[in-house]
């Protein structure tokens, strides 16, 4: 898990040094300067596109930016390496199982439909989701319970 909430050293999981480094890097710039934020992130994925906490915190910083179409397109190349490095078909919806860290960035796409103003997409990634993980091992349910409340939400 990946925060740019507090002080605490993130969990990154297993990374080469230099990766971790960047990513550290870049989450403690996140707040100063957002612009070198980037770079590290960029960079970081640049270097190992396999690595799930490097597309993470890239989508994370765009997100926390108000940057959703960066945000949408960094989601979206979260769930292509996923994809491809369990061997899953590229397009999310024709997945029969996937593991852990794809599902994660399929949560991570969800998000950014949602927070981007698309509800649909949201929608079917989420659903996607929960039943590729009906135990709710990845916390798709949370992302479920806001597409339910932006739905009932006045407009």
């Amino acid at each position: 898990m990946t925060s740019f909430d507090n002080d605490q050293q993130p969990d990154l999981g297993p990374l080469p040094p230099a990766i971790r480094q960047l990513l550290q890097d870049g989450i403690a710039a996140h707040f100063t300067d957002r612009e070198r934020a980037e770079s590290l992130f960029r960079q970081a994925v640049a270097l190992a596109p396999e690595a799930p906490a490097a597309h993470r915190c890239l989508v994370k910083h765009y997100n926390r930016c108000r940057q959703f179409d960066k945000a949408l397109a960094a989601a979206e190349d979260w769930v292509s390496a996923a994809a491809c490095q369990a061997a899953l078909p590229d397009d999310w919806r024709q997945w029969q199982q996937a593991p852990g860290p794809a599902l994660a960035a399929l949560k991570g796409l969800a998000f950014i439909h949602l927070r981007s103003g698309q509800p649909g997409e949201a929608e079917a990634a989420i659903g996607r989701l929960l039943a590729l993980d009906p135990e709710d091992g990845v916390g798709g349910s949370v992302i479920a319970a806001l597409v339910a409340e932006m739905r009932l939400a006045p407009i």
